[in-house]
């Protein structure tokens, strides 16, 4: 197994995760321990995600549950004071070279100036970069590989809880999913410095959002194998794509 250089960069990593889904901590505990990473080190936490009883007015109660966990584990990296945590969902799965790699990408990391880094999104064809990483201001999907630095945490979060106050629709972000939250706090904050890696280094696993009511088609079992088989194919750069 390589050894999880890139994971030691950062204070601590978060895992967004819903005990009933057990399949996606298996599957994570795989995925991380394929790159160097034990899903048991003391680093890494898997905190008790939030069961909100309403809406709240977001579009489902699983996108307000899943927001207050993002939001709770920034909350937390400001009380403790962290300078850097990576943030994790349970549906990320990673290129291989951040295990074979991760050295040369934790010191390209180092050495970057940024206050928000997106080891994973939703563009297939982001701007080419020597280095791996580069600036970004436009708007993507996804916010299940990302980490934050200090200097950001404390306007991030403030901001975060100022969306769960708003109307739906409001002009300066309303209730919605939290990376559509994140693009909005960017482009409201041109200041604040956005990395996104470049290949992408993570993409979401295919498998049923836990957001959304599960399809039908989605359990089928050559919908299951197709999935697994891109995957896998991404994880080694045999392919570019996957889901956008």
């Amino acid at each position: 197994m390589y050894k999880a250089a890139l994971f030691e960069y950062f204070d601590r990593i978060e895992i967004i995760h819903l005990p009933e889904r057990t399949d996606r901590l298996a599957a994570l505990r795989s995925e991380l321990a394929r790159v160097g990473l034990d899903i048991d080190d003391p680093k890494v936490r898997i905190p008790n995600a939030p069961r909100p009883e309403t809406t709240n007015g977001f579009p489902s109660r699983g996108v307000y549950g899943n927001f207050l966990s993002h939001l709770d584990i920034i909350r937390r990296a400001e009380a403790d004071r962290l300078e850097s945590v990576l943030i994790l969902e349970d549906d990320a799965i990673f290129r291989t070279a951040i295990g074979s790699r991760g050295p040369e990408i934790a010191e390209t990391i180092r050495t970057l100036d940024w206050d928000i880094l997106f080891l994973g999104h939703s563009l297939r064809d982001p701007p080419s970069s020597e280095n791996g990483f580069v600036t970004y201001t436009g708007g993507f999907y996804w916010a299940h590989c990302y980490a934050v630095r200090a200097r950001v945490i404390p306007n991030l979060a403030r901001y975060l809880e100022s969306v769960i106050e708003r109307p739906a629709g409001h002009p300066l972000g309303g209730k919605m999913y939290i990376d559509g939250s994140f693009t909005l706090f960017r482009q409201q904050n041109p200041d604040v410095k956005c990395l996104i890696s470049s290949p992408r280094l993570s993409i979401q696993r295919g498998s049923e959002s836990s957001l959304g009511k599960a399809t039908c088609y989605g359990r089928l079992p050559f919908i299951s194998t197709a999935r697994l088989v891109r995957d896998e194919l991404w994880r080694h750069g045999l392919i570019s794509g996957g889901p956008s």
